[in-house]
């Protein structure tokens, strides 16, 4: 079996995002999901959504394509990712160029970390990480993504829970088309061609930092290779910083 073929490795490149971003200029006006429930453009209306995971780096890059074609973007930032801290330094820095690009900045909610049982519970947590993310970003949070979905998490299907946007609501996707490149590849239809089709007057789409690199690769050698370049930045950062201080550097020899 033809897996790059099957799968569609050639479409994740960061150029081809590029390309892809043409597309929906042509055909779609771009909206936030704060706008859903009062746009006065009730048709070729486009969410787009980034749900980061994986990579801030490559989350800005993104956006600075986007912002070249006049394009708007929410960006849902996870606060409990064992691939990321948002609060570091390097990512603190370009989510804030995220935002001051012009895009909205999201909650990308973990019931799983709190182990959400309920209603009352989806709730009291959502605001605890509501609170985080808008008094280190400065800014209003006005809308919540979920990670990794399962029937009993996506049964919550309110249009908002915490006064925040649910994106999962029954409105949102009763009304709107869905494509999403979750784990790496296309799924329910090829996004190339869903925007070329022009079948959708409404269209949701969901893209994954990680899964988008500057070659060609299988989904899960891009992951690998953000988790890769991740560990080669903190043991040079190691480095670097007992050298600025001026501490020993020792291995089976001293460094310095």
């Amino acid at each position: 079996m033809n897996l790059p073929v099957k799968y569609n490795f050639k479409d994740f490149t960061l150029e081809n995002y590029k390309y892809i971003l043409s597309l929906i200029k042509e055909k779609f006006k771009t909206i936030t999901f704060d706008e859903v429930f009062n746009s006065e453009q009730k048709s070729k209306i486009l969410l787009l959504r980034h749900d980061i995971e994986f990579s801030v780096a490559i989350a800005l890059k993104m956006a600075e394509m986007e912002k070249e074609q006049g394009l708007l973007s929410t960006y849902f930032i996870q606060l409990h990712s064992e691939f990321y801290n948002p609060l570091d330094k390097d990512s603190f820095e370009a989510i804030n160029r995220i935002k001051e690009l012009g895009h909205k900045l999201g909650l990308h909610f973990d019931a799983h970390f709190w182990n959400v049982r309920n209603e009352y519970e989806l709730e009291k947590y959502l605001e605890i990480d509501k609170s985080t993310l808008e008094t280190y970003f400065r800014v209003t949070i006005d809308a919540f993504s979920f990670h990794n979905t399962n029937n009993f998490i996506l049964s919550f299907n309110k249009e908002k829970y915490a006064n925040l946007v649910n994106v999962y609501s029954k409105k949102i996707m009763s009304e709107f088309g869905y494509c999403t490149d979750s784990t790496g590849y296309w799924r329910y239809e090829r996004l190339e061609d869903r925007i070329k089709s022009g079948n959708d007057d409404k269209l949701h789409i969901l893209i994954h930092d990680g899964m988008w690199q500057n070659e060609i690769l299988p989904p899960r050698q891009r992951v690998f290779k953000v988790i890769d370049e991740r560990a080669a930045y903190l043991k040079k950062l190691y480095d670097e910083t007992l050298k600025r201080f001026g501490a020993k550097n020792i291995d089976w020899e001293e460094i310095y």
